[in-house]
């Protein structure tokens, strides 16, 4: 049995390898990259770089730091993931601080158990990365419900007169996540306002929880937590980043009894009891999609953000702009930041750090300025 079980693995390999050399010039014309890197912040002081190709492959990331040129590639328990077209790669953010990277990625048309079939290799030219580099101010640019309209986001954007040294998405990017087509919107959002050169905070909305390839999503972020969750800092700035999860309970009919974001919430909750107040930090920032923190299926969220001494708490999904939201007695400010109004309007914000102080500012897709506040950071 083992003999012919051997020899028909060996005939369907012969066979896959065949039709995968015939086909190789073909789908070697259609490998490229689709869309172009992006630097997310992932915890553990690490980033996550991600991007995305047309057909599957490899993917790895070089740069060279204190003379040693580094090849980091996109594993899985050890294996060279080849199977997908998005690649996502972890590097130490004191690496990507201040240094160009590179992003490759080789067409993989058929893996078996002792041989491949490899195209050809796609390579990005240099991206200069921007980290924290001791500025009196930071820029922070924060865009939520973008809901696959991009292009109001933009106009929005292109308001501000400062550039952002840190990009917030936070959350409902796309009105679901029924595929890789949809977490690459994401991608190219994220490209879009970032250029791949500076950090990038991504939130999970309710939205994106939305289809089977949410929880495929979340793995690709690679974050210390292993859930879409996580701490950062960005200089002075000590960042909680959370999942909020949907806007409705498990039992609504919607979910068709298959879901479970009580157990999720539940471990998140959990871990952020294990969190202790950034003391060196000057600004304490938490952001989530959804803002009402005080039940999160049933978790109260606040007196844990409390003990974090949280100064600002930035929530989305009300697709309005509010600087002094002002919902619970919470000893920290709250804001929305905006987001798509109106069905085809889009409101974006700018937040500057320094000198105790966060000033906000945003602005509408029609070169409105829809709202400014500054809040009064004390220690």
């Amino acid at each position: 049995m083992y003999t012919i079980n051997m020899a028909l693995n060996v005939i369907i390999s012969a066979i896959m390898v065949i039709q995968s050399v015939i086909a190789l010039p073909f789908n070697t014309a259609l490998f490229f990259i689709d869309n172009e890197a992006s630097v997310f912040e992932s915890g553990d002081e690490m980033y996550t770089v991600i991007w995305s190709t047309s057909l599957p492959g490899t993917g790895w990331v070089t740069y060279t730091y204190d003379g040693v040129e580094y090849v980091v590639k996109d594993l899985q328990n050890s294996a060279v993931r080849t199977e997908d077209t998005v690649h996502s790669v972890r590097v130490p953010k004191a690496h990507l601080d201040h240094n160009a990277y590179t992003y490759s990625s080789q067409q993989i048309s058929t893996r078996r158990a002792y041989v491949a079939v490899k195209g050809r290799t796609v390579t990005s030219a240099p991206v200069e990365f921007k980290g924290y580099s001791g500025q009196e101010q930071i820029n922070m640019l924060v865009l939520s419900d973008i809901h696959e309209n991009p292009y109001n986001a933009q106009k929005a954007v292109n308001n501000f007169t400062v550039q952002p040294d840190l990009l917030v998405l936070n959350g409902d990017l796309v009105s679901y996540m029924t595929s890789v087509l949809k977490f690459k919107q994401i991608l190219s959002y994220a490209h879009r306002f970032s250029g791949g050169t500076i950090p990038v905070i991504y939130t999970r909305g309710n939205h994106e929880n939305r289809g089977t390839y949410g929880p495929e999503a979340v793995d690709i972020f690679k974050t210390s937590t292993r859930g879409q969750y996580f701490t950062c800092s960005y200089g002075p700035i000590s960042l909680l980043c959370l999942d909020s999860g949907e806007d409705k309970d498990d039992s609504d009919w919607t979910y068709a009894g298959l879901v479970d974001s009580t157990s999720y919430i539940a471990e998140e909750t959990e871990w952020m009891k294990t969190l202790s107040p950034d003391e060196d930090a000057d600004y304490r920032v938490c952001i989530a999609h959804m803002p009402n923190v005080n039940n999160r299926y049933g978790f109260n969220w606040v007196p844990i953000l409390t003990d974090l001494k949280t100064d600002l708490f930035i929530g989305g999904h009300k697709h309005r702009l509010n600087f002094e939201y002002r919902r619970l007695n919470v000893p920290f400010y709250q804001m929305l930041d905006g987001g798509k109004t109106n069905d085809d309007g889009f409101i974006a914000t700018m937040l500057t750090f320094g000198g105790g102080e966060i000033r906000g500012i945003a602005y509408d897709d029609q070169r409105n300025l829809a709202g400014e506040h500054t809040y009064v950071i004390e220690r």
